[in-house]
């Protein structure tokens, strides 16, 4: 068992760690592939911007000087250009595939280069030009367009002017299937730009941008990164090893400790205490005192049901005793057999048939079962019902008070209160009965001038009176009746001193 419950513990620690770390893995992953689309999002917009802001600059050039334009404005971070007739084929390729090697320029040129093949042997050395060809082509699906270069040109002769010069977003949707040479993938191309000249569509620029990793200082750091988190993740499991050893070890112990404690309690040695040296971490020491408070609550409960049974004995033997008395002495001669007998016997036949009978309600009401009638009522109506017939009480209610709760079940409930106050109360002095609400509850307070013993006993437990008081009769079952009640009702009991009077306070939840 002390095996199981420390590999438990250590099999708990480890397969978070490992779970953390597999979690970790799998955002540098998405953060990754988040990263690529972003970066090529940027680069090919911030083409886009220059172009801009150049044609804004120079808003009238030659076809020459346009073509001348589109290859300088871009960036280090681009990687080619591919640049294609109205279409689709491709006129001329610039830049290196994603391996250094040129792209190589198409077998049959489209004829966006017809009358200008002059002009990109002119273009500045921002790209180098490959001097092979190929027929080496994919057809390959591409994003529409996203910008757009508008042109309005003439002509003069042969030579196309341009007179004005227009970037913006094209608004164009849905992809192209275009035939690029087979060294560039689909998803090297991060973009499109449609030219236009006179509102015809004129040819494309596609702009080559490889994943962020192709670059070297960028693939160094990445590389780097990748290689140092798997060194690390090894030695993190390691880390969890000895780090889930020493705290399931520790945790195992303060478990058997608890399990010892409460074995003990168990086996009903409620006097328990737990070694605070093994549990010593806030919960576990809250689950210590929990279980101390347990033992010495259990403890009291024990010798309450001794005390319980030691008065019951006593408070239903008292009544048979004198009965048997009377009836021992009216057989031997000793009482005349009267009315005045009769009535002694009647008497203490009452108070025998009483106590049996506040056991028996007593028990009925710690069932489960016993049934209970919630109705909203004024709880005035409860108080003036369950004050008819006594003297010595000051009640005038301010105004109805509705409740729901079980009428006759508070009238009995009342019935013990008054009972106690009239039994134990100062003689002749006025008993007051207050009704006070508030937005949460309703408090019920019953005042007599009187003085609780000390120390006090526990006056909800079952004949909790003590000896001392056994001379007043009663079945010691009132104020545990009452207490049972106000808990069905989820209310509450309470009673104290103060300045030399008694308060016992009920309290119901509105």
């Amino acid at each position: 068992m002390r095996r199981n419950v420390y590999l438990r513990l250590l099999l708990s620690i480890v397969s978070i760690t490992v779970l953390v770390m597999g979690i970790q893995m799998a955002m540098l992953y998405v953060s990754t592939k988040i990263a690529e689309r972003t970066w090529k999002a940027h680069v090919f917009d911030g083409y886009a911007e220059t172009l801009s802001t150049t044609f804004r600059d120079n808003p009238t050039l030659t076809f020459a000087d346009l073509l001348y334009v589109l290859v300088d404005s871009a960036p280090d971070r681009v990687s080619g250009l591919l640049i294609r007739d109205e279409r689709g084929d491709i006129s001329i390729s610039l830049g290196a595939s994603s391996r250094g090697d040129f792209i190589p320029q198409p077998y049959e040129r489209g004829r966006l280069f017809d009358s200008y093949s002059s002009s990109a042997m002119a273009f500045p050395q921002t790209f180098s030009i490959s001097v092979s060809t190929t027929e080496d082509y994919d057809v390959k699906t591409v994003r529409a367009p996203e910008y757009s270069i508008n042109l309005t040109s003439h002509y003069t002769g042969r030579n196309m002017v341009v007179d004005n010069i227009e970037v913006r977003k094209s608004g164009l949707t849905g992809d192209m299937d275009v035939r690029i040479p087979s060294v560039i993938e689909n998803n090297d191309i991060a973009g499109s730009i449609v030219l236009y000249n006179n509102g015809t569509i004129y040819g494309y620029i596609d702009v080559i941008v490889f994943d962020i990793d192709v670059y070297g200082p960028t693939e160094i750091l990445l590389k780097d990164f990748s290689s140092k988190f798997l060194i690390f993740l090894p030695i993190a499991v390691l880390i969890s090893l000895v780090a889930g050893y020493f705290i399931s070890k520790r945790n195992a112990n303060m478990i058997r400790e608890i399990r010892r404690s409460l074995r003990e309690l168990a086996i009903g040695n409620y006097k328990v205490k737990v070694n605070r040296n093994l549990v010593n971490y806030d919960d576990f020491s809250m689950i210590a005192d929990s279980i101390e408070q347990l033992g010495i609550d259990l403890e009291r409960h024990r010798q309450s049901r001794k005390e319980w049974l030691r008065n019951i004995s006593h408070d239903l033997n008292t009544p048979v005793t004198s009965m048997n008395i009377l009836l021992s002495g009216a057989e031997d001669g000793i009482f005349p057999v009267d009315n005045a007998l009769i009535k002694s016997l009647k008497n203490e036949n009452d108070v025998l048939i009483s106590r049996i009978s506040s056991v028996t309600y007593y028990s009925s009401l710690i069932n489960s079962d016993h049934p209970l009638n919630l109705v909203e009522s004024d709880i005035n109506d409860v108080i003036f019902a369950s004050l008819s017939g006594r003297e010595g009480y000051y009640f005038e209610p301010d105004e109805p008070v509705y409740v729901h709760f079980d009428f006759n079940l508070v009238k009995r409930a009342l019935k013990e209160v008054f009972d106690n106050a009239d039994n134990y109360g100062t003689k002749g002095e006025k008993i007051s009965v207050r009704v006070r609400k508030t937005d949460k509850d309703v408090t019920l307070i019953v005042m007599n001038k009187g003085k609780l013993p000390d120390p006090r006993p526990p006056f909800f437990e079952p004949w909790a009176r003590g000896d001392e008081s056994r001379h007043e009769g009663g079945s010691g079952l009132g104020l545990p009746i009452v207490h049972q009640i106000m808990e069905m009702h989820h209310g509450s009991v309470s009673i104290d001193e103060n300045d030399g009077y008694v308060f016992v306070t009920l309290t119901f939840p509105v």
